[in-house]
């Protein structure tokens, strides 16, 4: 492969958007690619050849970090459908989604009966019940309703009619619970949105007692005077983060030569801002509850270390990069907690642009935010406006985004040795 193509592989978008069934659960992911398509775009002749390697090197990435029994769907134009791209993909893992925009072509059905017999999960997306789909939906395994598109009474026509036909349903763009309880009743299996990020109100709800308890401590962190003795206290009091700690810096991947007996040497060798950083990051794990508020963890977690890295892209950014790690990590906090994101703001001492970022869309600072928001919903053609406007490169915030991702993984499996902990 060329020179050029392999600059325009380098530059490549990745998303994933969770996919959860009646409970709840995790059951995969839709995992969205796009080339940079920008002004600094290499010129690469076979566009969809070129893009089937890039899904194959993001597949190869995200693929490793999935629970066993996990999905992950993945989108296909009529080309690259023809062009066998799916054969750089494991069957048993994953779902071939067919685009809304493709039709079904006798080549086309072909090439899905073929994979279909070969052992592939078919899925057909965007349906809003339109006429001449009925050969994809014969074919098909799951099919994706648009449920914005449709009033409820053709919502239900429409569920009805696929019920009919054997097919499990997945309900997309699912934007809050009242939607959700709907699919379900009409018999939807699957469902996909940001209805998780969106707190359903329960009159009279409150934090419990160990989420005051890390609220306070994240509080106590967040100010710039914090004692180093009474982070030591802070972390021996809990015996869960004293565990992760040592275990953390005690691993081969942090590389030292000693082991760790205390929390006071841990302290003393990573280095407080370090720590108050990681510190941040558990606690706020730790306050999520079920698979829902796991994704909202992951999402946080991911945020931080991406704005974190793109500050340092910057030739001018307003925050330090301390403080753009904490505007990804407290993005969330009002979803997490269930209330109302400026009187979480007033309990924390953070800087006075950090809580204005956080609580008005209109600063100038917010902007940065937007960026890993237009990331998580593939709004590709909004990221590339602003990629322009703020001077950064499709390289570099491709390469930084995979990379928050994959820092954000290694959390997760750190959150999950918690869990692991608190069942011995």
């Amino acid at each position: 492969m060329g020179k050029s193509s392999e600059m325009f592989l380098d530059s490549f978008f990745v998303a994933r958007q969770p996919v959860f069934n009646t409970a709840k659960s995790v059951w995969g992911y839709e995992l969205l690619f796009r080339n940079s398509g920008g002004s600094n775009a290499a010129d690469v002749g076979n566009e969809d050849e070129a893009t089937s390697q890039v899904i194959a090197d993001g597949f190869g990435l995200i693929q490793e970090d999935i629970e066993e029994g996990q999905l992950l769907l993945v989108n296909f134009p009529r080309n690259m459908l023809l062009e066998g791209a799916a054969d750089f993909l494991p069957p048993e893992v994953c779902v071939v989604e067919i685009l809304e925009h493709v039709q079904p072509e006798p080549d086309v059905l072909e090439v899905l009966q073929e994979l279909k017999d070969r052992g592939y999960t078919l899925a057909l997306d965007d349906y809003i019940g339109q006429e001449g789909f009925e050969p994809f939906i014969e074919l098909a395994d799951i099919v994706k309703v648009d449920c914005l598109e449709l009033d409820r009474a053709k919502l239900v026509d429409v569920a009805e009619k696929l019920k009919q036909m054997g097919v499990k349903l997945l309900a997309e763009k699912v934007e809050d619970n009242e939607m959700f309880n709907l699919c379900r009743e009409l018999g939807f299996e699957l469902f996909q949105g940001f209805f998780f990020s969106r707190p359903e109100i329960i009159p009279g709800k409150k934090m419990s007692t160990n989420n005051i308890n890390r609220m306070r401590l994240l509080g106590s962190i967040s100010s710039h005077d914090f004692d180093v003795d009474d982070l030591t206290q802070a972390i021996n009091s809990d015996v869960s983060v004293s565990y992760r700690l040592l275990k953390f810096m005690n691993s081969p991947t942090f590389g030292l030569p000693n082991k760790i007996n205390s929390i006071q040497q841990a302290i003393t060798l990573i280095g407080y801002r370090k720590l108050a950083g990681w510190l941040r990051v558990i606690l706020l794990s730790d306050m999520s509850s079920g698979p829902a508020g796991n994704e909202l963890a992951f999402l946080s977690i991911k945020r931080a270390k991406f704005l974190e890295l793109v500050s340092l892209d910057l030739k001018f950014c307003p925050l330090s990069s301390e403080s753009m790690f904490m505007l990804g990590l407290f993005s969330l906090l009002d979803v997490f907690l269930g209330r109302p994101m400026l009187e979480l703001m007033s309990e924390l001492p953070v800087e006075k642009e950090l809580v204005k970022a956080l609580t008005d869309e209109t600063s100038s600072v917010a902007v940065y935010l937007d960026i890993v928001k237009c990331l998580e919903q593939a709004d590709w053609k909004a990221l590339c406006d602003l990629i322009i406007d703020l001077q950064l490169t499709p390289l570099s915030v491709a390469r930084n985004h995979l990379a928050a991702m994959q820092w954000a993984n290694e959390i997760a499996l750190m959150s999950r040795t918690h869990e692991q902990f608190e069942d011995d």
